[in-house]
């Protein structure tokens, strides 16, 4: 590295590492996040040991015994009849209740009220529904002389283990992670809009403030924005680490596996490509924008492109080798976190990996040159916003 790239690189780490908001994004916005996920957990368990009282007006004479038993989301109260159990709700002695009608075991329907709307997706409701299934299908069995054993069985027919076939053909038990697996491209995809707002901020303001005009006195455009680059992707390797350690000390306590070394050495390299290729980008913005102003429009349609494969995330979740997803991840501004979310969830073929960092590579070389044409006529306009012509000019140059 020259010496004086050398010099801009560690000026533009130091003064990053100091700023306010490295220090916010670094620190509190993961606590942020990760709070946002533990408290909504915490109150559900709070919630889960505040149990309520549900009313069951068990006219088949067969199921309220067995709620009584196996059913332990909430308190059973009996209730003679579907007038008393409504009065019960409405002044607020019981706060839902169940109607089993005298032919359940033989038309499999009852009826549960409620004053709020109710989730198909409320553990309590799954519960219930599941031990009215067993009383029916133990009933209907029963009767059918078919042995406690093998009713068992049709109540819990299978166990599924999701297991993964690596490349070494070991078998690895595989656990779906949020944490790691939707989280660490996000931190990522975080530090790279991170650093890439530093290097376009810092070129807007050394354009206003016309300090580039002494810069360039004594450092070639191509040294400075070399630097400017290295310092700052320094800056966000240091933030991912950090990130990673937190990540790793969580998973740690919770019990969840990470991924391999390899798919960790991969994942900095879609990090680090996807870095450099999007600070040139930053780049080209911050060498034609006139205005802090200017540059926030135009990178706000970035960052949403970048923002865009986490969108996908559940999709990507379902099928991570799918024809849709992998043609995606071959795009450049997709590339990688595309990639990324791929190689957490699944085992990506060899050439799907190796054709991305190609093609992401060959683009890196095209923007990085388009970015430095730019960036030496451009970084000594002010007042005027160039044309697209004009830019076009400039890269022909």
């Amino acid at each position: 590295m020259a010496s004086k790239t050398k010099v801009v690189a560690i000026t533009e780490f130091m003064t990053s590492v100091k700023r306010k908001e490295f220090i916010i994004l670094t620190f509190l916005l993961p606590l942020i996040l990760v709070m946002s996920m533990v408290i909504p957990l915490f109150f559900m368990q709070t919630i889960s040991h505040q149990k309520e009282t549900l009313g069951v007006v068990d006219e088949s004479g067969i199921v309220l015994p067995i709620l009584k038993e196996r059913y332990t989301d909430y308190i059973i109260k009996e209730v003679p009849s579907p007038e008393e159990a409504r009065q019960l709700l409405e002044n607020n002695i019981i706060s839902n209740y169940i109607v089993i009608p005298k032919d359940f075991l033989k038309v499999g329907k009852a009826s549960y009220y409620s004053k709020v709307q109710l989730s198909s997706f409320s553990s309590a409701n799954i519960n219930l529904e599941r031990i009215l299934s067993d009383i029916v299908i133990e009933s209907l069995l029963s009767d059918k002389g078919v042995s406690k054993e093998t009713i068992n069985k049709v109540k819990s027919p299978i166990e599924m283990e999701r297991i993964t076939v690596t490349k070494k053909g070991e078998e690895v038990e595989t656990p779906f992670s949020f944490v790691g697996n939707y989280l660490l491209p996000l931190f990522l995809f975080m530090s790279i809009m991170n650093a890439g707002g530093y290097l376009l901020n810092g070129i807007i303001e050394e354009k206003e403030n016309k300090v580039v005009e002494v810069l360039l006195s004594t450092i070639s455009p191509n040294e400075l924005l070399s630097g400017k680059i290295l310092g700052l992707g320094g800056l966000g390797i240091l933030q991912v680490g950090i990130w990673i350690s937190g990540i790793v000390i969580i998973t740690s306590f919770l019990k969840i596996p990470l991924v391999s070394f390899e798919k960790g050495i991969i994942i900095m390299i879609f990090f680090i490509l996807g870095y450099l290729f999007y600070s040139s980008i930053f780049a080209m913005i911050g060498s034609i924008s006139t205005s802090t102003r200017d540059s926030q429009q135009i990178s706000a349609v970035v960052s949403f492109l970048v923002f865009i494969p986490l969108l996908l995330f559940f999709g990507i979740v379902q099928n991570p080798n799918m024809a849709f997803i992998r043609l995606l991840g071959m795009v450049p501004p997709f590339i990688p976190t595309i990639m990324m979310m791929r190689v957490l969830l699944s085992e990506v073929p060899i050439i799907d990996i190796v054709l991305s960092m190609l093609i992401l590579s060959l683009s890196l070389i095209v923007s990085a040159k388009i970015a430095s044409k730019i960036f030496k006529v451009g970084i000594l306009m002010h007042g005027k916003k160039p044309s697209l012509s004009e830019v076009l000019r400039w890269v022909r140059g």
